[in-house]
């Protein structure tokens, strides 16, 4: 019995363009960086990733989109494909420095595609001074250890006014309130993990962007004036169960195809007049 073939790389999301020349209106012929929001970060909130290029090319006018429908699980020669086309299409575009947005894509890029040098998103928001607005809120820090940004994370939510949580400097908050502290993360990996457990959890986009869908809970549960000179409280963000039915809605295989589908589209139109 024959067996079934299996389908090679699916690409029909994939984008991968250089920005618009503004003296031409035509795509620039190479760029020096490219994005690489990963797709756990366009599959779950989209709206970060328009916004997050829109930001980025303020600081690079030639910065590229790339991007690529992830690798295909634990099979080693379709990741083996998959990396060859990377690194054809990276070739192809000039080889760009690609800026990478989340420690899994970090860590697979400096040990597997050598060849493709990388910058931390993070840190080039450091650079450029990019920082959302006040967020005088209380988080505990759950950065990868291999490859993770905590340095670059830890600095931006502290210019923002957030406290990260550390039990030795802050004896004052009870064990029993420490957990109800949300994640802070540049893994949205780790974020999806965590509240699909039930704890909350906020990407450090999310911060410094906005809230995406799945945490627009929040924006209400902290809404208000607060005063600085006072330190954070550990707060009660207890989800009604319309917004839990919610989010298991937001974080469905249907609801990432429509938000792949929906980026691509809206990129096309915001960036290429497509």
């Amino acid at each position: 019995m024959t067996k079934p073939e299996q389908p090679f790389l699916n690409e029909s999301d994939t984008l991968i363009r250089t920005p618009l020349d503004p003296a031409t209106g035509q795509p620039s012929d190479t760029c020096r960086y490219a994005l690489f929001p990963g797709m756990a970060l366009a599959q779950s909130e989209p709206e970060l990733v328009v916004l997050l290029y829109d930001s980025i090319l303020h600081q690079y006018k030639d910065t590229a989109m790339f991007l690529y429908r992830g690798r295909e699980g634990s099979d080693p020669l379709l990741n083996r494909k998959w990396s060859q086309r990377l690194l054809s299409r990276w070739r192809n575009l000039g080889k760009p420095t690609m800026i990478i947005t989340t420690p899994e894509d970090m860590k697979f890029f400096r040990g597997i595609l050598t060849e493709i040098p990388t910058v931390s998103l993070y840190d080039e928001l450091l650079a450029h001074n990019i920082s959302g607005g006040c967020s005088r809120e209380l988080y505990r820090l759950a950065e990868p250890e291999q490859f993770g940004f905590e340095p670059a994370v830890r600095e931006l939510a502290e210019n923002m006014g957030a406290v990260l949580y550390d039990a030795g400097s802050q004896p004052e908050i009870d064990p029993e309130d420490a957990v109800k502290i949300p994640f802070l993360t540049s893994s949205i990996d780790v974020r999806n993990a965590m509240k699909k457990r039930g704890f909350e959890a906020v990407h450090i986009l999310e911060l410094i962007y906005g809230m995406g869908r799945s945490n627009q809970h929040l924006a209400h549960t902290h809404e208000g004036e607060h005063n600085h000179d006072a330190p954070p409280q550990v707060r009660e963000a207890v989800m009604s169960s319309k917004e839990r039915n919610a989010q298991e809605e937001l974080f469905s295989a249907d609801a990432a195809k429509r938000n792949l589908q929906d980026l691509r589209e809206t990129l096309l139109a915001m960036f290429w007049n497509e």
